[in-house]
């Protein structure tokens, strides 16, 4: 937005503070309105709008406190900076407390002035397009907590409505935390199935034996302990969309049983003699490499191209960075809601420690994150001293290495690995994803390089940790 598109309020009792912040606002392109007294500011408020208004706290009339509970009683989409006499900083405090985005104190510097501006209307033009985003993906059936603005998620987007528009089987991979089970249900609600049931399976929750039963249901006498008919999975989703989450974890017999109804459309229940047809649409979600898995004879072959007819690959929340300021806004305005908090948000110094940080729990740790925040911050402002320790202290893992000029290619190797190691990454996995390499390479240069010690120090565990079952961001 063109500075000549941006009105912006000035209302302060002082008729030169006034003219002043007038003339260098006017200067810089912007359209300013000014008021002498509260009244004044609400009544060209309720007339006309305003992107962003300066407030003095001391007014006749109305005071600033008064006016901005107002505006956010009214809901009003403008962003507050107030001012504040010198030696009134706790006042100051109490208005950002009541949503003020900023304060300043008198007399008013200007550079300072331009500079929180500034910030305020990025902030403003954020939260807009954050709810147009949210509104467009409510339009199209999709699910509104799906923010985005970086290509690699427009490109997921794109995916699930054309995936929508078939009955054919999706499967969504990703690592822990990307949010796979949100793609599932913004595909099922865009189809022509969103008023038939969205069943969820969790295929890593029920031993051999009991997945048949589970998934197809059984009838009464089928086996000790079946007093009566239980309807099955299928049948739950009948006419809708069965979800399997972790369709990894399926043990090998289990998919044969599997496989043949996704082929026939049609099952029996557990000790009947009836074929049930399936009038099911089905979505599979894992955090494993299926084709690995096939490779080392864990996952049949034929069952793995039979749900691979969509593939969706969700990426790792450190490929999209610039989608993380978008993500946060959303957590903070449901988590204020559920936790009954006033409206906080990120210090830009903040904002910086947290797009630095690596995220290897991706947007399930950010949204824990922000939980934490909101529940444990008593100010509107959310600066690093709030944030926990291992995303507070990101910008050490963004130093850079020194490396003497005559050190050779492996000396310079050495010296990253180390580096990407003392970092902290949860397992090899992502200390591999961090470099750029294979695990098994990482494995060979650990060994090479005698980093074994390295790994020990910085409690690199062999193996990522499993997802806990019921987690909505898988």
């Amino acid at each position: 937005m063109n500075a000549s598109e941006i009105r912006i309020l000035i209302a302060d009792d002082e008729y030169y503070i006034c003219e002043g912040l007038r003339e260098a606002l006017v200067k810089n392109g912007y359209r300013v309105d000014v008021a002498y007294d509260g009244h004044k500011a609400k009544t060209l408020m309720e007339t006309r709008a305003y992107d962003a208004a300066i407030i003095d706290l001391k007014m006749p009339g109305q005071d600033g406190l008064a006016l901005l509970k107002w505006v956010r009683e009214a809901n009003l989409d403008i962003g507050i900076i107030v001012i504040t006499a010198y030696g009134e900083v706790e006042t100051a405090v109490e208005a950002m407390r009541r949503g003020a985005y900023d304060y300043l104190t008198k007399p008013v510097a200007l550079k300072r002035l331009h500079l929180s501006l500034e910030r305020l209307l990025d902030h403003q033009a954020l939260v807009a397009e954050n709810r147009a985003l949210r509104a467009r993906l409510d339009s199209n059936g999709g699910n509104s907590e799906i923010v985005h603005r970086s290509a690699v998620m427009e490109h997921v987007c794109d995916t699930i409505g054309q995936a929508a528009m078939t009955d054919v089987p999706v499967l969504i991979t990703g690592e822990t935390g990307t949010g796979k089970e949100l793609v599932a249900r913004a595909i099922h609600r865009a189809s022509a199935r969103r008023n038939a049931p969205l069943v969820a399976m969790n295929c890593g929750a029920f031993a051999e034996t009991l997945f048949g039963s589970e998934l197809f249901g059984y009838i009464k006498g089928a086996f000790t302990g079946a007093t009566a008919d239980k309807a099955g999975h299928f049948a739950a989703a009948e006419g809708g969309t069965l979800f399997f989450d972790e369709v990894g974890e399926i043990p090998l017999p289990n998919q044969v049983d599997l496989l043949r109804v996704l082929e026939e459309k049609a099952y029996r229940p557990v000790g009947s003699t009836k074929t049930v047809s399936a009038d099911v649409r089905t979505i599979f979600v894992t955090n494993r490499d299926l084709e690995r898995e096939v490779a080392n004879g864990r996952f049949r072959e034929d069952l793995y191209y039979r749900i691979n007819v969509v593939p969706i690959r969700l990426p790792p929340l450190r490929a999209r960075v610039e989608d993380i300021p978008l993500l946060i806004d959303v957590f903070f305005e449901n988590l204020c809601v559920l936790h009954h908090k006033p409206r906080k948000e990120l210090t830009p110094e903040a904002m910086d420690r947290v797009l630095a940080y690596f995220w290897p729990g991706n947007v399930r740790e950010l949204k824990n994150t922000i939980e934490r925040v909101v529940v444990t911050c008593a100010d509107q402002k959310v600066d690093v001293d709030h944030l926990p320790s291992r995303v507070r202290d990101a910008r050490d893992a963004t130093d850079t290495i020194t490396i003497q000029l005559g050190s050779s290619l492996a000396e310079a190797e050495r010296a990253l690995i180390e580096k990407t190691l003392a970092q902290g990454p949860a397992n090899r996995k992502e200390a591999a994803a961090m470099l750029g390499i294979s695990v098994r390479a990482l494995q060979y240069k650990i060994k090479a390089y005698n980093l074994s010690e390295k790994m020990q120090k910085a409690n690199l565990p062999q193996k990522a940790p499993k997802a806990r079952a019921g987690d909505n961001w898988r």
